[in-house]
């Protein structure tokens, strides 16, 4: 794959939690290193706002921590706040009693901005279900997203 073919994505938090548990921080540092020099590299994109969703998982708390601390957590902008906002007024994203999916949001608001993609566990939306997913609303947008690891792990150049 050509280097200019290559897209930049933003992990939703469920990749980051599916990861630790199925590739657990205490028993695979290698991979969590190499995740790291990934994202110092730029290879891909760790927002603020997944960083503050996590915070059962001690050990994947405390790796986006040293990754904040070291630097590598971007930060959205009122920008993708407010295309949040709107985002959720056409696709209707959000519950609004729970606050669940919000930083669905501000993450495609963040990915459309800067020509970006989404990586992201969530599925298509079911049609008895009244919001939309990530899925959904990238597809309208015309923001790439993927669901597959090997997809990501080829695009960031992942090899042991």
């Amino acid at each position: 794959m050509k280097s200019s073919n290559l897209v930049k994505y933003i992990l939703d938090t469920n990749i980051l939690m599916k990861f630790e548990k199925w590739i657990p921080i205490e028993v695979n540092s290698f991979f969590w290193e190499k995740m790291e020099e990934t994202l110092l590299l730029g290879k891909w994109v760790l927002l603020d706002v997944v960083v503050s969703e996590i915070k059962w998982e001690k050990n994947l708390f405390n790796w986006c921590k040293k990754q904040k601390e070291k630097g590598l957590t971007t930060k959205i902008s009122d920008e993708d706040r407010n295309r949040g906002v709107e985002i959720n007024n056409l696709y209707n994203m959000i519950d609004q009693n729970t606050g669940k999916s919000t930083t669905d949001t501000y993450i495609i608001a963040h990915a459309e901005a800067n020509g970006l993609g989404v990586f992201s566990d969530e599925m298509f939306k079911d049609k008895d279900k009244i919001f939309n997913k990530i899925p959904d609303v990238c597809n309208a947008l015309k923001v790439k997203n993927i669901r597959k690891p090997i997809l990501f792990f080829r695009n960031i150049g992942f090899k042991n």
